[in-house]
This record gives C-alpha cells, sequence and structure tokens, in this order.
C-alpha cells in the first residue's frame, strides 16, 4: 500500500472510518467467476488494508454485513451499460469512478457517456480524494 495514503488514512481517519474486513477467496473467486477477471492489484492492496470507506466519499470493497460492495454496483451498472472492463469503486450519483482492468486506469463513467480517464491508477484516484477531502475539512 501507497506509503503516503497510509500516512494520510492514520492521521485524518476515524475507527469506523473503514471496515477494515478483507475480502477471503472465496470472495475473490466470485468476483472473477461473475465479472470474468481478477480484482486488480492496487485496488486488492486497498482491500486487504481498510476494505469499505473513506474520509468524506465511500470506496467500495466489503461491507460490515460481508456483502461485496463493489461486485454487487458492477453487476447493477452493467445492466445499465457499463462496459464489462470496468470496476465500480465509488458510486458519485451522476457518476462511477471505475478502474478499467485492461488498463489499470481509473476511468469516471455516467450512463450517457463513454468512460473518460481520470487517473492513471488507483492510488492516484485515492490519492487525490484523500487530498481532497483533507483540504476541505
Amino acid at each position: 500500500m501507497n506509503e503516503q495514503i497510509d500516512r494520510l488514512i492514520g492521521q485524518y481517519g476515524m475507527s469506523d472510518s473503514f471496515s477494515h474486513i478483507p475480502p477471503t477467496q472465496e470472495m475473490l473467486a466470485e468476483v472473477k467467476e461473475k465479472l470474468g477477471f481478477d480484482v486488480p492489484c492496487q485496488f486488492l492492496e486497498f482491500l486487504n488494508c481498510y476494505s469499505y470507506g473513506g474520509l468524506g466519499f465511500e470506496i467500495l470493497g466489503i461491507g460490515f454485513d460481508g456483502s461485496i460492495a463493489f461486485l454487487e454496483e458492477t453487476l447493477e451498472y452493467r445492466e445499465d451499460g457499463l462496459p464489462g472492463n470496468l470496476l465500480v469503486v465509488e458510486n458519485c450519483d451522476e457518476w462511477l469512478y471505475c478502474i478499467d482492468v485492461d488498463t489499470n486506469e481509473i476511468v469516471s463513467w455516467c450512463i450517457d457517456e463513454d468512460p473518460r480517464v481520470d487517473y492513471s491508477c488507483f492510488d492516484d484516484y485515492l490519492l487525490n480524494r484523500l487530498s481532497d477531502t483533507i483540504e476541505n475539512l
């Protein structure tokens, strides 16, 4: 996990900011079976350390109830035309932040538009989202 991300979360996070429930091997196998790809490495590192939550925003991971929120959201939005190579990591209502599993870039997607690249990788996305939130505290 990126040291700067760990430091910011440690400094500004609360005890309940993240679920801290890592995915099991069975969960990861279910994701691969239902989506057709493995969870990308940087996102898997986040899941193993923090899982679900954020600071003023919510990254989808493993919920307190054991649900695989990023899987559920991805499957739901595939019914609305989400491309098969995208994995939803944050739902911002009007759009979604997704990992393009072919490039590992973070793209924003909404129903009426093609995906737009916003970040080069998950760590860049997370660091930016954390920094924005901290600036607005």
